[in-house]
């Protein structure tokens, strides 16, 4: 009866450590499973995380070397502006210092002797030439030319002088600015061939 029990006993516990060890072995099974899913899920969002980075870092990149670009090409820009203006500068400045009023009359004593007698000539130059420039023309005109040469001011002009026909609207422009602009056409080929070059 004895022996009956023990095995009893020995059956009984037998059979609950192996559930409880089965039980275990399901519970770690399942962890390990549980544990596996959520390290893959952590790598895939991780392998997410790093692409996304990556994208964006690229688009930094491509976006700031275009920011580059641009600013190296207004840089450009703005230089070959300033030289231009500094050209600009110089020419009206030096050709209004060269269109004293003894050049100018020069200039219009020309004019008026090869255009043909009898037509009326007008003169317009700025408030400040006026006076000088007439008493210069008109001490070495013939008093017959004199009564057909007239003077009119204008605002618009800040040195030299346009001329042409009375009452018939149209000039020859010889002012300061005209005349720069004729000879900047001249040297803006060369000029903009110079600053057009890369690296010297």
């Amino acid at each position: 009866m004895e022996v009956k029990l023990e095995n009893l006993i020995e059956k009984i516990k037998s059979e609950g450590v192996e559930g409880a060890q089965r039980e275990s072995n399901e519970i770690i099974e399942k962890a390990k499973k549980e544990a596996d899913a959520i390290i893959a899920n952590a790598k895939k969002q991780a392998e997410e995380i790093v692409a996304k980075a990556e994208i964006k870092a690229k688009q930094f990149q491509q976006n700031s070397e275009l920011a580059i670009q641009q600013a190296a090409r207004d840089g450009e820009l703005l230089f070959k502006g300033k030289i231009n203006d500094l050209f600009d500068s110089v020419f009206k400045r030096e050709v209004k210092a060269a269109l004293t009023p003894d050049f100018m009359k020069e200039m219009i004593l020309k004019i008026v002797d090869a255009w043909k007698s009898g037509s009326e000539v007008e003169v317009v130059v700025r408030e400040e030439d006026k006076q000088k420039l007439q008493d210069l023309l008109f001490s070495s005109l013939r008093e017959d030319v004199k009564k057909g040469v007239s003077f009119k001011v204008s605002s618009d002009i800040a040195g030299g002088f346009k001329i042409g026909i009375k009452d018939e609207n149209v000039y020859y422009d010889f002012t300061d600015e005209s005349i720069a602009d004729v000879l900047k056409s001249f040297l803006n080929p060369r000029l903009n061939e110079i600053l057009g070059k890369k690296n010297g």
